[in-house]
């Protein structure tokens, strides 16, 4: 059974958590978001202009921290084998090459679907680094993010 929602009020769905359908909803109101859920799973459909930018975390660090490319707006961090920090961007019609990107960045777009809390899976909750904010939408924009990663990381300086 699908979620139904007319104006304010959402149908309840068999089998399903109240937590994820509250979640829906308030993606869908506050940031007009395409959501679904499939299962136990919260889905985001990367469409209308909207894409991510993910790299790998690990021990807590990620590559946007450690190349200063670090983007305004709305991350993730989604659990896997390895975990990976998804960055919300507008995909700005931009078209890469998987072999254009830095080593270890996945540029997502439509029609990718990214998990958004509270979805839980085998290896962990995903959750915000960076919420999104109803009152700032804003998406950085997914060739600006991905230049900014292929930059020359900034290495500590050597010996004086």
């Amino acid at each position: 059974m699908e979620a139904v929602s007319s104006g304010a009020s959402v149908k309840r769905l068999d089998g399903v958590s109240p937590k994820l359908i509250s979640a829906s909803q308030f993606y869908r109101d506050a940031f007009a978001w395409n959501v679904e859920i499939d299962g136990k799973s919260l889905l985001l459909h990367l469409t209308g202009g909207m894409a991510a930018v993910s790299v790998p975390f690990r021990g807590g660090e990620h590559l946007f921290a450690a190349t200063a490319a670090l983007p305004r707006g709305p991350m993730l961090l989604v659990p896997g084998a390895p975990f990976r920090a998804f960055a919300l961007v507008e995909s700005d019609d931009c078209v890469f090459s998987d072999a254009e990107l830095p080593n270890g960045v996945v540029f997502h777009r439509s029609p990718t679907k990214a998990l958004l809390p509270p979805t839980v899976t085998p290896r962990g909750a995903v959750r915000w680094l960076r919420e999104p904010s109803s009152k700032d939408r804003w998406l950085p924009v997914a060739s600006g993010v991905i230049a900014a990663l292929s930059r020359p990381q900034r290495n500590s300086p050597g010996p004086r």
